[in-house]
């Protein structure tokens, strides 16, 4: 070998190994660390006309439209805290949001993954405050410590449980200590807020570890209990023979049951099936307004959940829910240009891993997060955000 064909070996080695540290360096150590403040805005009609939906009546003073102050919302998600570089950098940047006035926070879930990390949360946290207050649901991760085997196995086939139980219960007494109002299934409801006569909280635990129970979610904001709709698609009672059928979007297709049917450890299976129905389509079909109206006439229903789950979502959607905000899906974590996300980690589909979008009868915003799980610890075109929406009157 001569020795210029020698240096052409060492030059390609030390380009080819250059080329990989500087993807290391930039998966693993700039873009997950690279903090963005994004900021949307959702458009809403207070009022519906009953014989012009498009029209908006204006009966009294402060609904007429643009009369409202808009909402200011500061939406957080997916910290998975952790205690190296990215857990200090993670800390100072939620810190520094506190030095902003919002009406409303609202954290999705994953903010830790483990027991020890609970008091650093609360140091993160406890200076962020909102004129009608800081809410938050957990994730998988607030109630399980996954071994990295769990972790590997999960990527194949989702887990509705772990081995390791986190003290979820400290950790929203810890959480609640400082001012956060923690939801697990549960809601709430204020009154005369903002110029709404009604603004209602739903907080929805996490579907993907079969936490989540609808109608207990609802039932503190539904005076008739017996009007919540919880769609039925257990395999146990509709064949996957019947939802691959040509009638499979028919009207009767689906059963729609006033009572939650809990399917325990069988959620994932039971529920996959919600793609398959009529209800699915209608409720998932994109707006052609730049504007949502309100199910009920000055009354706004907001839903928190951490896994924005399509089951879940169709039936918070049947149930009048205006506006969701998720998290979980931390963008599709690896993000192609021109593409988006490659997985979204549920069973929504790739394109909602991440922004906000107008569907017939809700509004969804999901996060890309702010952390990534401790086994996955890298991002690619998917810097990690907190988001700024502001609510606003048309």
């Amino acid at each position: 070998m001569t020795a210029g064909m020698a240096l052409i070996i060492v030059v390609v080695i030390v380009v080819v190994f250059s080329g990989f540290g500087s993807l290391v360096w930039y998966a693993f150590r700039f873009e997950v660390a690279n903090f963005q403040l994004s900021n949307n805005n959702i458009y809403l009609k207070s009022e519906r006309d009953s014989g012009n939906p498009d029209k908006i009546r204006s009966i009294k003073a402060e609904n007429i439209a643009g009369s409202k102050a808009p909402l200011k919302i500061l939406h957080l998600s997916d910290f998975h805290l952790r205690d190296d570089f990215k857990g200090r950098k993670l800390a100072n940047f939620i810190k520094s949001l506190s030095f902003d006035s919002y009406d409303f926070i609202f954290i999705t879930g994953d903010m830790i993954e483990k027991n020890e990390l609970q008091n650093e949360l609360i140091e993160t946290l406890k200076l962020l405050k909102a004129k009608y207050g800081v809410y938050a649901v957990f994730g998988a991760h607030d109630y399980y410590n996954k071994k990295p085997q769990e972790f590997i196995k999960n990527m194949f086939k989702k887990k509705e449980s772990y081995s390791r139980e986190n003290d979820v219960s400290g950790l929203r007494k810890k959480l609640e200590s400082i001012g956060i109002h923690v939801f697990q299934n549960e809601s709430l409801i204020l009154k005369d807020v903002a110029g709404y006569d009604e603004i209602d909280i739903i907080g929805v635990d996490d579907p993907l570890i079969n936490k989540m129970d609808l109608k207990k979610s609802l039932s503190g904001v539904f005076k008739d209990l017996s009007s919540i709709k919880i769609l039925d698609v257990s395999r146990k009672n509709l064949s996957l023979a019947d939802l691959n059928s040509s009638d499979s979007y028919s009207e009767d297709s689906i059963s729609i049951k006033n009572e939650l049917k809990i399917q325990k450890d069988n959620y994932l299976a039971d529920t996959e099936a919600i793609v398959k129905t009529r209800e699915y389509g209608e409720e998932f079909s994109p707006s052609d307004k730049k504007y949502h109206e309100l199910e009920e006439n000055n009354k706004l229903k907001i839903a928190l959940v951490h896994t924005p789950d399509s089951y879940a979502l169709v039936n918070l959607a049947l149930n009048g829910i205006d506006i969701v905000f998720a998290g979980h899906t931390h963008g599709g974590q690896v993000r192609a240009p021109g593409i988006g996300a490659l997985i979204s980690g549920c069973n929504l589909k790739t394109r909602y891993a991440a922004g906000l979008f107008y569907f017939k009868n809700f509004v969804l915003q999901v996060s890309k997060g702010l952390g990534e799980g401790r086994f996955s610890r890298f991002r690619v075109y998917c810097d990690p955000e907190a988001i700024i929406t502001t609510i606003k009157e048309v």
